[in-house]
């Protein structure tokens, strides 16, 4: 199965916890994925932080959540009007990321393939501030 890419329109939000939730509803809401992903997204991202910081300043984050929440694979980008705080998945220092890609997908292969992918367009400077 394909793997939808959907692009949100450009999101204002105060916190992490609000751009998961928003970004996980466009999921349920589309029949993309169980109603218990926004809570299990938030939940993930408490744990196992996913933010990123990319060459060129623009930071990124990249949560998911379990599987069992998914019932059609799809990616979820939003470009915020204003950063938001994350935590590095490395450090778990706080960042201001400008970008969240939510990844909502039921194959733990497609997952590091998707990971993977991203990691490359990451570093390509010009690709990421446009």
């Amino acid at each position: 199965m394909e793997v939808e890419i959907i692009a949100a329109e450009p999101l204002s939000c105060n916190s992490d916890e609000e751009i998961l939730r928003k970004l996980s509803e466009i999921l349920v809401k589309r029949g993309n994925a169980d109603e218990k992903l926004p809570e299990a997204v938030v939940e993930r991202e408490k744990e196992f932080p996913t933010g990123l910081e990319l060459k060129g300043g623009v930071n990124v984050a990249i949560p998911h959540a379990d599987a069992k929440y998914v019932r059609r694979p799809a990616i979820v980008a939003a470009k915020l009007e204003k950063p938001v705080k994350f935590r590095h998945m490395v450090d778990k220092k706080e960042l201001e990321v400008e970008v969240v890609f939510l990844l909502a997908l039921n194959d733990p292969h497609k997952q590091v393939q998707t990971l993977q992918k991203l990691a490359t367009v990451f570093e390509n400077e010009e690709m990421i501030k446009k």
